[in-house]
């Protein structure tokens, strides 16, 4: 028997003389007690267990624990200060009372303990043993985690939480509904739960969620909820039912999330694609929509219906000259006024670029759209403020009307279109269609479709008319203009084609090719002796504006050899007219570069005469709208005249257009013009022609 054996057994015979029971007695008790007894030394050695706590520490039987626990402290302990702490209340108190730690078990696997042990002393106070019960409380302490984590997510999770008992009474709320209600626990707990707007929320819809959270399920949707000042807002909601012990649903739990944001946030994405971004208007699949509709409803009632197609004049000028930020400022200035020109029932959108579209989905008769369309040219007779200047621009409308001129929206629109652009071409404010129209929009089309192919196929060719010394002696310059034989149309007019190709955007393109032509043509002059002054080539508003014209101009002269001073750019006053700072600095590197600039059509345009000493040119080509008339009109001299003495003082070159007859010549020369061009000297020629003209000394 060792020593514990002895103590227990000492003690279970004493105990038996007193009450008369049998020592097997206390040692059954302490065999199959369901708790574990031990009895330790004080400095950490078992002296005693019982089966129940071999089991606890995962041992076979209290020997095996016994041998194997020779140091409590750091053998049994996950952390040794904690056996200290348990000494220490020994020592000095003699007892400890649901003393919780950690402790591993023979495997290495950590449960949760609770102790009660007692300090067992001599007669003279000092300290035998130790002994005591211990219990495995892993379980609770895992069910005590569980609650805390339960009530920490209730608390701090970010939907609000309502659980309330069978007759609808709160009994609990979080934190999250006192955020998002402004109602506090203690206003709401114990009343009638209030948080849902009854008087905003579909009754079916309430009762469908009650109906199944009564049954124990989970019902999902939206709903809306109010807060304490009386506001209602959306919310993502859930309610279920909990069973009780009985089976029957005796408590629910709501949860609500606010989405107040992700349904402005889906306003605005639904605004947005259905909307212009610039101009605030209905875009283009809005707007056919709208039109799909309206067309539908007039066809049940029978009514009429009018659609307006407007396209702005010179708006690519104003867009490449002014810029685009004056351009899109434009359009929201059109649109403005677009909108004080119609009714609320009417459908007003931007397709995108300058086009626009007003739709009247009831009219009585086919005037009502001549007076919206009167209305709106009115609109636009006072002038737009762009970059800090007054700007008046107009609109060529076209009127299509359902269902003579179209049964459906895409119909009805390129109906509309086609005589947006007869009324352009026209010079009117505004026509109806015809079918007229519709076979000239289908060779429109057709025409840019063979642009593009003459782009492909190199069918355009360059002119070059002369510029002659006064007196037609020499010839010290060539204008390049450009043509088109079309294989099936033959002579393409520039007049005709230039401006399908602007409304297609080919015109940039098709300049490009001209520069690039107009330079090798030179260069080929000039390795066959045939010297004169320079080339010059147009550059249209979007060459002049292109990021890359200083770049292409290099390019050019550079696979052609040909000198910079060999090249003349012509550009229109009105292309310089905004940006002052920007075309300045354009002008000054192809300057810098030895290329010559001559303004194109001066006094055509509406630039500042103040700005003209700014721009770094070599010379004023004068309008043929100011020689035509000459020597007759006296208005016209003066315009020439003060032209000349302008460019005299500014130290430019002067360029004559259209001179045509002797009479114009020798005013001109009069006046001190000393360059001609005009059909008087020759009409522009192909290349070889007029190699022919320098080659005899013309």
């Amino acid at each position: 028997m060792d020593g514990g054996d002895a103590i227990i057994e000492q003690a279970a015979v004493g105990t038996a003389r007193q009450d008369g029971h049998a020592p097997d007695q206390y040692r059954s008790l302490f065999e199959n007690a369901v708790e574990g007894i031990y009895r330790t030394t004080p400095d950490g050695r078992y002296l005693a267990a019982n089966p129940a706590l071999a089991r606890i520490y995962g041992y076979d039987g209290p020997e095996a624990l016994v041998a194997g626990l020779t140091d409590i402290a750091h053998l049994l302990y996950v952390d040794p200060a904690d056996r200290d702490r348990f000494t220490h209340l020994l020592e000095h108190h003699s007892e400890v009372r649901n003393f919780e730690a950690r402790v591993r078990r023979k495997d290495g696997s950590v449960i949760w303990i609770a102790e009660n042990a007692r300090a067992v002393r001599d007669p003279a106070g000092a300290v035998l043993c130790y002994e005591g019960t211990v219990q495995d409380i892993t379980e609770r302490k895992q069910t005590e985690e569980r609650l805390r984590l339960a009530a920490a997510v209730f608390d701090n999770v970010g939907e609000a939480i309502v659980v309330t008992d069978g007759d609808h009474v709160v009994r609990a709320v979080n934190s999250a509904f006192e955020r998002m209600t402004g109602f506090t626990a203690e206003a709401v707990i114990g009343l009638k739960a209030r948080i849902l707007a009854t008087e905003v929320n579909d009754p079916d819809l309430v009762a469908e969620a009650f109906a199944t959270a009564a049954i124990g399920g989970i019902w999902q949707g939206e709903l809306w909820a109010r807060r304490a000042d009386g506001d209602v807002f959306p919310v993502s909601a859930a309610l279920t039912g909990i069973r009780g012990p009985d089976g029957g649903v005796q408590t629910h739990v709501l949860l609500c999330h606010d989405v107040t944001r992700r349904k402005l946030d889906e306003q605005k994405i639904r605004y947005h694609a259905s909307h212009d971004t610039l101009t605030r208007l209905a875009n283009r699949h809005t707007v056919m929509e709208a039109l799909r509709d309206a067309i539908a409803r007039a066809a049940r009632t029978g009514q009429r219906l009018a659609l307006l197609f407007l396209d702005l004049n010179r708006f690519k000028d104003v867009n490449d000259s002014f810029g685009h930020g004056a351009g899109d400022d434009l359009l929201r200035q059109v649109a403005r006024r677009l909108k004080s020109c119609v009714r609320a029932s009417d459908i007003i959108g931007r397709l995108g670029g300058d086009e626009f579209v007003v739709a009247l989905p009831t009219i009585t008769d086919p005037q009502g759209a001549v007076a919206c369309a009167e209305k709106v040219v009115y609109s636009f007779s006072d002038p737009f403020t762009l970059a800090g200047r007054e700007l008046y621009t107009s609109a060529s409308i076209g009127i299509a009307v359902y269902p003579d001129d179209g049964d459906t929206a895409e119909a009805l629109l390129s109906s509309a279109d086609a005589a947006m652009y007869h009324a352009r071409a026209s010079g009117r404010p505004y026509r109806y269609y015809d079918q007229e129209m519709n076979r000239q929009a289908v060779d429109r089309l057709n025409l840019e479709n063979d642009i593009r192919k003459a782009l492909a196929d190199r069918q355009f060719r360059l002119h070059y008319q002369p510029k002659v010394e006064r007196g037609g002696t020499r010839i010290v310059g060539a204008e390049a203009l450009i043509r088109w034989r079309h294989p099936e149309r033959g002579d393409v007019s520039p007049a005709m084609f230039i401006p399908v190709a602007e409304r297609a955007g080919l015109v940039g393109a098709i300049g490009d090719w001209a520069l690039s032509e107009a330079c090798r043509q030179m260069a080929e002059w000039r390795a066959r002796g045939l010297e004169f002054g320079c080339v010059s080539v147009n550059l249209s508003p979007a060459q002049f504006h292109d990021a890359g014209l200083k770049d292409k101009v290099e390019a050019a002269l550079k696979a052609t050899g040909l000198g910079a001073d060999r090249l003349e750019l012509e550009i229109t006053e009105t292309m310089m007219a905004t940006e002052v700072d920007r075309a300045i600095a354009i002008l000054s590197d192809l300057g810098r570069m030895g290329v010559r600039v001559s303004i194109d059509d001066f006094g055509t345009g509406y630039s500042s005469l103040a700005y003209l000493k700014l721009f770094p040119v070599n010379a004023l080509k004068i309008d043929r709208a100011f020689v035509s008339e000459l020597p007759g009109n006296g208005k016209d001299g003066a315009i020439v005249a003060s032209v000349v003495a302008l460019a005299a003082n500014l130290g430019f070159e002067v360029i004559a257009e259209g001179v045509e007859t002797e009479a114009q010549a020798a005013f001109l020369i009069e006046r001190g013009v000393h360059v001609m061009q005009g059909f008087l000297y020759s009409p522009a020629v192909d290349s070889e022609t007029f190699a022919g003209l320098l080659a005899q000394g013309f």
